[in-house]
């Protein structure tokens, strides 16, 4: 594999799975929240920061996020040691 290539990818997995670790730090705040204030203070939140989506909703792309972190990470570990 050509080396420049490599870096690139290597830069790649490494934004992806910093932004992904990011993104799940925030939706996993935004739980933490859920669970201090209830369901109706979460959602009264979600609209003061006009979020359209609901709780569910965020969830789901958290565990997105997380499932996009491992592999990238599981990808970065075994193709760049």
């Amino acid at each position: 594999m050509n080396v420049k290539i490599r870096v690139f990818l290597k830069v790649v997995l490494l934004v992806v799975n910093i932004l992904s670790f990011s993104l799940v730090l925030l939706f996993g705040t935004s739980g933490i929240i859920y669970e201090l204030f209830g369901p109706a203070g979460y959602k009264k939140m979600l609209e003061k920061l006009k979020i359209s989506w609901s709780y569910e909703s965020i969830w789901l792309f958290m565990f997105i996020c997380l499932i996009i972190m491992i592999i990238t990470y599981i990808l970065r570990k075994k193709f760049f040691k």
